[in-house]
């Protein structure tokens, strides 16, 4: 009975998300020359945000190549088109709250484990993509110097886009989740 409660969910989610949030910060603070819980080991062998960040990087990169752009990497978290200013990606630009909202989303309503890691697969990989692409355009509106991309705040624009593409996606989760509930519950 407590488990169908709307306090429930609510707890659920609100631990799960300030859990999945908090992470981002300590991990990085771990990871981070000079914190006071620095481990050189994580940092050179388990840099979950250096691999976040080289994987947005490196799939930009490989979208506007694809494009037949002459794209120069300096550094993992730099991407520019050559003879054009580029793109720094920093921690703040990663999505970390977009995808833990939705996977505390998904983690805090019921149904099998299976089902769940689908759903934040499904969920967090949409956000990549969004991310990726707008890594991409970021960079292709600078080489081509189009202002009113240029001029965006994109962190504040990207969130507003993943929030509306997660709630199109949380539409279908619900959906899906009733159909599954309904089909159990006749095989009762």
């Amino acid at each position: 009975m407590l488990k169908k409660s709307p306090y429930f969910f609510i707890i659920k989610f609100l631990t799960c998300f300030s859990a999945l949030y908090l992470f981002f910060p300590l991990y990085r603070g771990i990871t981070g020359n000079g914190g006071r819980l620095y481990s050189p080991l994580l940092q050179s062998h388990l840099n979950l945000i250096e691999a976040l960040t080289r994987l947005l990087t490196t799939a930009a990169r490989l979208l506007l190549q694809a494009a037949q752009y002459k794209v120069v990497q300096p550094d993992y978290h730099l991407l520019n088109i050559a003879g054009s200013g580029g793109v720094a990606v920093n921690p703040s630009c990663l999505g970390w709250a977009v995808m833990s909202f939705w996977a505390a989303f998904v983690l805090a309503n019921q149904g099998r484990t299976s089902y769940k890691l689908f759903w934040t697969t499904i969920g967090v990989g949409s956000i990549l993509v969004l991310n990726i692409c707008r890594i991409a355009l970021i960079a292709l509106a600078t080489h081509q110097h189009w202002s009113p991309i240029t001029s965006l705040d994109h962190h504040q624009t990207f969130n507003l886009v993943s929030y509306v593409c997660i709630l199109l996606i949380m539409g279908c989760y619900i959906r899906n989740q009733n159909e599954y509930e309904s089909c159990n519950s006749r095989q009762r």
